[in-house]
This record gives C-alpha cells, sequence and structure tokens, in this order.
C-alpha cells in the first residue's frame, strides 16, 4: 500500500488493537529506574526526618509507585535502609571527600579547599540537617548491628581514602615525616563530621567556617 492509499477494513480493525497494548506499555517500569527513584526519594526523605521516622507510605506519597513496586525491590523498610548506606551514602562519601582530591599536587591544600566549597554551596536550610552519614550513625548504629557494620564500612572507605591522600602528600614534600597518617586522617574526618553535628544544632555558617580555619592551620602545621 502506498503512502497515499487509504488502509483497508481489515487494517483499520487491526490498527486499533494496540491502543490497549500501548496504554498497558505505558505502565510498565524500567525496573533500574524505579529501584534508583526509590532510593532517591527515601534519602531525602530519611535526611530530613530520620529512618525511624519515615513511613514506607512516606516514601510512596512522594512517588506513583505502589506498594507491589516497593516490595518488588525491598522486601522490608531495614533493606532499603541498608541499601541507602551500600550505594548512596558510600557513592556520596567517595564523590564529595575523596575524589576532587585528585585535582590537588598537595592534597593538604585540596581538603580544606574541598571543604570550604561544600560549606559556601551549602543551603542555609540544609543547615539543620545535619551530615547523612553522621545522622544515621547517631541513630542506627546502637539499635541495628546490620547498619552499624554498613555505616562502619562507609566511615572506614572515607578514612581510608583521606589516608592515601595523606600519604600522597608526605611522598610530595607537602607532609613531614614522622606524622602518624592514620590518626591525621581519623582526625580530619572526625572534625568534618563535627562541624556538621555543631552547625545542626547552632545553624549558623560562621561556625562551619570557624572550624575549617583551625582545621586547615592544623594541616598547616604539618607541613
Amino acid at each position: 500500500m502506498s503512502k497515499t492509499s487509504l488502509p483497508s477494513h481489515r487494517n483499520l480493525k487491526n490498527a486499533k488493537r494496540p491502543l490497549g497494548k500501548a496504554n498497558a506499555k505505558t505502565k510498565v517500569r524500567n525496573p533500574q529506574a524505579t529501584r534508583a527513584q526509590i532510593l532517591d526519594v527515601a534519602f531525602h526523605e530519611i535526611f530530613r526526618n530520620g529512618f525511624q521516622g519515615v513511613s514506607i507510605n512516606d516514601i510512596l506519597e512522594k512517588t506513583d509507585l505502589t506498594k507491589g513496586a516497593f516490595f518488588h525491590h525491598f522486601p522490608t523498610k531495614e533493606a532499603l535502609g541498608y541499601a541507602i548506606v551500600d550505594e548512596t551514602l558510600r557513592k556520596m562519601t567517595i564523590d564529595r571527600w575523596i575524589a576532587p582530591l585528585d585535582e590537588y599536587e598537595n592534597p593538604l591544600e585540596g581538603i580544606t579547599i574541598n571543604l570550604k566549597k561544600i560549606i559556601d554551596a551549602s543551603p542555609e536550610e540544609h543547615l539543620s540537617l545535619g551530615c547523612p552519614l553522621n545522622n544515621l550513625i547517631q541513630e542506627m548504629s546502637s539499635v541495628d548491628p546490620v547498619f552499624r557494620d554498613k555505616l562502619r564500612d562507609v566511615l572506614e572507605i572515607w578514612i581510608s581514602g583521606i589516608e592515601k591522600n595523606l600519604k600522597r602528600a608526605e611522598s610530595r614534600g607537602h607532609l613531614r615525616k614522622g606524622v602518624n597518617i592514620r590518626h591525621l586522617a581519623e582526625f580530619i574526618v572526625m572534625n568534618h563530621e563535627g562541624a556538621y553535628g555543631m552547625v545542626k544544632i547552632l545553624r549558623d555558617k560562621k561556625v562551619f567556617r570557624a572550624l575549617h580555619q583551625h582545621l586547615k592551620e592544623h594541616l598547616a602545621a604539618q607541613a
């Protein structure tokens, strides 16, 4: 049939059939996209309200998903929480605190510059929310051993990533010999997490900047 030919009665009849199928296809979701959507919405809800303060219904209300879709990917709310730690927080920790240091010839400078960038870019309304990793550590590590182990793993990734960069700084002459690199890495992470904890209560970026300045001076003293 040419482009200008009219369709036959048989073709018209067949042409109507796919409409229902097409509508049905719009309801078929990409499983990976659905799972990613649940993780993203759940992360932000938990960040604002805490893990124990958020229900599955709270999460679903922010999506167009059914409970069936939720439980297909996460059999329990705890399973969702564990996935957030393993995937979302792990990636966030690497992307925010470790990977940016590769850009700096002197990792000591990179640590303080990167922290300042994050402070400056943080919206004022986020000051009261704290650090998502630290929030879950405080809330869940004492009540759920699986959470505790997974959160410890992410914290260890952070500390080890800083430690690796401090060794790079030492090899390039930016960090004096004799400094306990592991202890210094732990101190840097503690400084970051402590800063978020204080600002969460005080809600003042001046406090953040003061703690950043003290860290900068401390690291300069180790050069």
